[in-house]
């Protein structure tokens, strides 16, 4: 982790005008399962939807041991209103020495359209760059999934390359489109 700045010990709470990013917890795997759970919401994740609570009790544990080996950070996305969970974002596969991580988030379908998800998107990058010093994000995309496309287009990210069929699920060989946001220092 040469290039970064140090990996945060305390996990960081993050605020928007609408919202909170929090530490996931096992006390959430009921609201996590009915988002994770919707083939709607499901359909451009490349895994199946959850079928029983245990798999996002193991999910958001997933979740938890990647922060505790330094590897990424996932939060819960609450809204500030209800205190309902309404989607995550987090960042993963994160690179020291090149400074970089890969970047993936949800946001329930009933709260979508409301920008919820460029409020934390936002807040999520900000956090990346400023704080923990990274240079760049990456975001792996189904490019049938046009809304996630003009969300992170929409907060900076530029498509980098299209990959033919280089992704297998359900039976079928699927592309995946790569888009990328650099840190830019005045």
């Amino acid at each position: 982790m040469e290039n970064i700045n140090t990996f945060p010990e305390l996990f960081p709470r993050l605020e928007t005008q609408r919202l909170f990013l929090e530490n996931f917890n096992t006390h959430v795997a009921e609201e996590f399962y009915r988002i994770r759970s919707n083939e709607t919401f499901m359909l451009y994740m490349g895994t199946y939807p959850m079928s029983m609570v245990k798999e996002a009790e193991d999910h958001i544990q997933m979740l938890l041991d990647t922060y505790e080996r330094k590897e990424g950070i996932a939060w819960k996305v609450v809204e500030k209103e209800t205190l309902q969970l309404i989607g995550y974002i987090g960042f993963f596969d994160l690179d020291g020495h090149h400074a970089r991580a890969e970047i993936g988030f949800g946001i329930a379908l009933e709260h979508q359209r409301k920008g919820y998800g460029a409020e934390a998107l936002k807040a999520a990058i900000n956090f990346c760059f400023e704080e923990l010093g990274l240079h760049s994000l990456m975001a792996e995309i189904d490019p049938r999934n046009t809304a996630c496309i003009k969300l992170v287009e929409k907060c900076g990210f530029v498509r980098e390359g299209l990959f033919k069929e280089n992704f297998y699920f359900d039976g079928k060989f699927l592309d995946s489109a790569y888009y990328c946001i650099l840190h830019q220092t005045p």
